[in-house]
């Protein structure tokens, strides 16, 4: 059971661009709305429908019965409502893909609603600018079957890494992975601006590990705040992972003022222990990075 026709809601955004160039490339038929009067001049599609996705028209509704792959590359508060209007315009045996940064809710929404489609769930743990090749692909089956195993296949010939989990599994390994991550960077921004930072005077006398920090909060600013205030806020598992981050913050600054040089040296032995499955390969990464 093949995908021949792909409607991408959203194909304007990065994702959207990323999957329609790329699926273009493999033959298929591509269909796209979104807001914008034009397609982006980055993205390839057949034909093109300007309009809110959130109420869409009888057009809209009847390309979504031509297809057999719907794309989703939407925020979270659209994607949901956009969901209730497609799901019941699509044809037994299609399938619905999301990009979707938070698995549980969506599951809880979509499973068990129509059992003759099948739903693939994914997160692209990268930026679309950076491209499949060599990056992390998430993917949560909800109701899997032929069409959603060729999606994943399609993903792992454009280079992906692929790792499929259940959609608990995915928002809790995340909450490390996403939360837990850019909370760090973006507070080191944060504290950054708080002491007054100039990276005239800094960046001269500046280390390899600080210009890799600070580079990926150059990113990060660089990129819509939406995406990295959804992850914050969106994951059920957020604030636990902050929490963490904290009070690991507190364990650290409570060692220096009390200084307890040892209890320091036993902290970092047991994360070097956790870290133990992946350290040489995580140490010769970082050299690679600095060596750049």
């Amino acid at each position: 059971m093949n995908i021949e026709k792909v409607l991408i809601l959203g194909l304007n955004g990065g994702f959207g661009k990323l999957f329609s160039n790329l699926l273009a490339e493999e033959g298929l038929s591509i269909f796209g709305i979104d807001l914008a009067p034009q397609p982006d001049k980055l993205a390839k599609c057949a034909r093109y429908l300007c309009g809110d996705l959130s109420q869409p028209d009888k057009n809209m509704l009847a390309i979504a019965r031509q297809v057999d792959c719907l794309l989703i590359c939407l925020p979270e508060s659209v994607a949901f409502v956009a969901l209730e209007h497609f799901i019941p315009a699509m044809s037994a045996d299609a399938l619905i893909v999301d990009t979707l940064s938070v698995k549980t809710t969506l599951a809880e929404k979509v499973t068990n609603i129509r059992e003759d489609l099948q739903l693939l769930s994914i997160n692209p743990m990268f930026a679309p600018d950076l491209g499949f090749r060599d990056n992390n692909v998430v993917t949560v089956q909800l109701s899997s079957g032929l069409r959603s195993d060729n999606f994943i296949s399609l993903m792992e010939k454009w280079g992906a890494h692929v790792t499929s989990m259940t959609a608990s599994e995915h928002d809790r390994q995340t909450a490390i992975t996403q939360v837990a991550t850019h909370a760090a960077i973006i507070s080191f921004g944060i504290c950054l601006t708080e002491l007054g930072y100039d990276p005239n005077k800094a960046l001269p006398i500046s280390t390899p590990v600080h210009r890799t920090l600070l580079a990926l909060f150059a990113r990060i600013t660089n990129q819509a705040p939406e995406i990295y205030w959804r992850i914050q806020v969106d994951n059920p598992y957020a604030a636990q992972a902050r929490e963490a981050m904290s009070a690991s913050l507190k364990q650290l600054a409570d060692m220096a003022y009390a200084n307890h040089q040892q209890e320091f040296y036993n902290a970092l032995t047991r994360s070097k222990e956790t870290l133990s499955p992946c350290l040489e390969e995580l140490i010769a990464y970082a050299s690679r990075i600095f060596q750049i």
